[in-house]
């Protein structure tokens, strides 16, 4: 399965009736990664009068958590979060610093203004889709070389390295979703004399 992330951060500024808006975008992996940004960011801007954020760590079943920091209920944190669950991306954390410019800005205006400032920084931000992949070695002899080759280079996705030793070895890097598949037309493919080995999985 594909998923995104964030491989660069993104920065966003805007200006509303003189309140600024600096928006991040970052990767993090655990809540308490997220914690240490966020609490990184207000001391950097130790005079803004707040610091919203929302982030969503995981994939299947992420866990989801914003914050108005201040801000009236529902204007800040809440918008922030509903860029994130709307881009896709996954180990995401989304900040936004607020600079009081003296003038109100009403909850439509407030909601607004986190949420372009937290679009904004997603979308400077460098994303790339990574799919988790199964390693295996396998081991061929030379007759069965070309075959399985090919049968490695029509599937899309696949990574392989090749060394020539007393048998063939082929480390292949195969997307999950068709890692089963993939290991049992090979098996077909010669007979059952290639010796497959999972060796890892991770997200490439």
């Amino acid at each position: 399965m594909e998923r995104k992330v964030i491989i660069e951060n993104g920065t966003s500024e805007i200006e509303v009736k003189k309140s600024r808006f600096l928006g991040e975008a970052h990767f993090v992996e655990s809540e308490e990664q997220a914690a240490e940004i966020v609490n990184s960011i207000r001391k950097e801007h130790y005079s803004a009068r707040h610091v919203c954020y929302a982030y969503s760590i995981g994939d299947k079943n992420p866990r989801l958590k914003f914050s108005d920091d201040g801000e009236p209920g529902g204007t800040a944190g809440k918008p922030i979060l509903d860029v994130i669950t709307g881009s896709g991306i996954e180990n995401i954390l989304v900040t936004v610093v607020r600079y009081f410019g003296g003038t109100l800005l009403g909850t439509g205006g407030l909601v607004r203004a986190y949420s372009e400032a937290a679009s904004e920084a997603v979308k400077a931000a460098g994303v790339k889709t990574v799919a988790l992949c199964c390693i295996y070695e396998i081991s061929l002899e030379y007759s069965d070389y070309d075959k399985v080759r090919f049968l490695l280079e029509s599937k899309e996705g696949v990574l392989q390295e090749t060394e020539y030793q007393a048998a063939v070895v082929i480390t292949a890097t195969i997307p999950e979703v068709i890692a089963e598949d993939t290991v049992r037309e090979i098996t077909e493919k010669t007979a059952g004399r290639a010796e497959l080995r999972l060796i890892d999985k991770r997200v490439v």
